[in-house]
């Protein structure tokens, strides 16, 4: 197995296990908290017209560690904007960057890492996920960052309080059918709920670097398998 398929499986487990959960945004936040062995997350998102908002958060801390990157204009939420890459910061060591962030950091008394992942999509809108830990490093999950940069960024398109929807729409319009059956295929193999469904085949669909028709259809006639793990079957989906 992969290290994406391994980081698809266990997502989308993780999204089963919290179908108790309203929305999709919330969903996911919990999802890459989870993911990551964090204690924090928060997505922002760069698809509106006036700039980054934050789309949901798991907690106050996490809200304000963002916010106050915005305030000083640094950090590794910026620094993640500006080259495209995950950026890491420990704010229990000493360290040259972000001088004006780490004073105000320090008078929150946060003394964890922080951990940037920039959102990608196949449209180039995109975001960043911010996720600190309250003690030790969060350097060891290169991987899931790198999935969940993939998975988050094309997820958050669905949510048309960010003002995409319509780019979801022109995109799957051609094959929308085939799209719905193959999420109906995985809502029901994998214990998810419909809107998950949809983002972890989109997820799917940009990892593999294909069109989101071509992987739906290859879900439904059983082509594509995905791997066996808690909430798949690892059968062929479509193939009763």
């Amino acid at each position: 197995m992969t290290s994406t398929e391994n980081a698809l499986t266990r997502f989308t487990a993780i999204l089963a296990s919290l179908s108790g959960m309203d929305t999709l945004r919330e969903r996911l936040c919990e999802a890459s908290r989870i993911m990551l062995d964090a204690n924090g997350v928060v997505i922002t998102s760069e698809t509106v017209p006036d700039g980054r908002i934050a789309v949901s958060w798991t907690q106050l801390l996490s809200r304000r560690l963002e916010s106050l990157q915005d305030s000083t204009g640094e950090g590794p939420t910026i620094d993640s904007l500006r080259t495209g890459d995950v950026v890491i910061g420990d704010f229990g060591q000493a360290d040259d960057r972000w001088p004006a962030l780490r004073e105000r950091v320090a008078d929150l008394g946060f003394r964890g890492t922080l951990i940037a992942i920039p959102l990608r999509s196949e449209l180039a809108l995109r975001g960043v996920l911010l996720a600190h830990r309250d003690e030790g490093a969060l350097d060891g999950q290169h991987d899931d960052a790198r999935f969940l940069g993939r998975a988050i960024g094309t997820a958050v398109l669905q949510d048309p309080s960010i003002g995409a929807q319509g780019h979801v729409f022109a995109e799957v319009l051609t094959d929308r059918d085939v799209v719905h059956r193959a999420t109906s295929v995985l809502e029901t193999g994998a214990g998810v709920r419909y809107e998950d469904a949809l983002a972890v085949l989109r997820a799917l669909a940009f990892s593999r670097g294909e069109e989101l028709g071509a992987v739906a259809k290859g879900v439904v006639d059983g082509d594509i398998v995905l791997p066996a793990g808690p909430g798949l079957s690892g059968r062929a989906p479509g193939r009763g």
